[in-house]
């Protein structure tokens, strides 16, 4: 898989790392899940390109981005900062696809500033249920969750095989390079902020998470949903939160496939995006 090279730009004083490829009248911003990268976009980037600008960032405490560990990470402050990158980029209005952390990034961008985001694609989307994944949970616990995030092969081989239904897909090579990235400065203590921000033991925090279903039914761009069967991170019941809230998406439901659709099933991630994103441009 041919990546595009790393690029860097300044903003707000913090050093960005993006990609980015393809031409189009239109721009697609792709934002990564917490702890992640534009890594998580390598699959899909070109697909997208064929006829969209399409820019991948690692988001400020994530990837090769700076990470100070006195900046704000919660969802509405990365929102923030995602706008502070469009503006640094010259990007007015944009449609932004979300994994994850990614996907409840975009959805408060689209609550916070509608007009600047013209489509939404997320892909499980965080904070719609209560429940997640019992290692996060754990990890949110302060001195034991420092102890058990600690980047380890094992450890992160682990959590990557829990976001596959295909445990195939999560090879040596792929998990170093997540470790890679977990061992820099401050990595682990940003991931660390981000998660307990809107975490606990009993899972995401009820007033926050609640504050922001209250701010979904304002969403009203199109909107597509993806999100895999047997997602152990994100339940896919979460679905059945999220549907009388953004009543206008488009749901796919996709089986065998867990967290990170975009990687376990490429074809079929690539195939509904663009078939989304080129209505929008009709």
């Amino acid at each position: 898989m041919n990546r595009p090279p790393d690029q860097y730009t300044q903003v707000k004083g913090h050093r960005i790392r993006y990609w980015t490829q393809g031409e189009g009248a239109s721009t697609v911003v792709l934002l990564h899940g917490i702890s992640c990268s534009v890594l998580e976009w390598e699959h899909n980037i070109a697909a997208l390109a064929q006829t969209h600008q399409v820019v991948a960032l690692d988001l400020l405490g994530c990837g090769l981005s700076d990470k100070p560990v006195d900046a704000d990470y919660d969802m509405q402050a990365q929102a923030r900062f995602v706008f502070d990158f469009m503006d640094t980029m010259g990007l007015t209005s944009v449609h932004l696809v979300g994994n994850s952390m990614g996907g409840r990034i975009a959805m408060e961008c689209a609550a916070m500033q509608p007009e600047r985001v013209k489509s939404l694609v997320l892909s499980a989307p965080a904070g719609i249920g209560r429940d997640t994944l019992f290692n996060f949970r754990l990890a949110s616990i302060p001195v034991l969750g420092d102890i058990l995030t600690k980047p380890s092969l094992f450890g992160l081989g682990m959590i990557w095989k829990l976001a596959f239904h295909d445990k195939r897909f999560v090879t040596p090579d792929m998990v170093a390079e997540k470790v890679a990235l977990a061992l820099l400065p401050n990595a682990q203590t940003v991931f660390l902020k981000t998660l307990r921000g809107f975490l606990s033991f009993g899972g995401f925090l009820e007033s926050p998470r609640r504050a922001f279903l209250q701010r979904i039914p304002s969403i009203k761009c199109p909107s597509l949903v993806i999100w895999g069967q047997q997602d152990q991170f994100l339940p896919v019941t979460h679905v059945q939160v999220l549907k009388p809230l953004l009543a206008h998406a488009q749901y796919e439901l996709i089986d065998h496939c867990g967290h990170v659709p975009m990687t376990e099933i490429t074809d079929r991630f690539n195939q509904l995006t663009n078939t989304f994103l080129n209505q929008q441009a009709a």
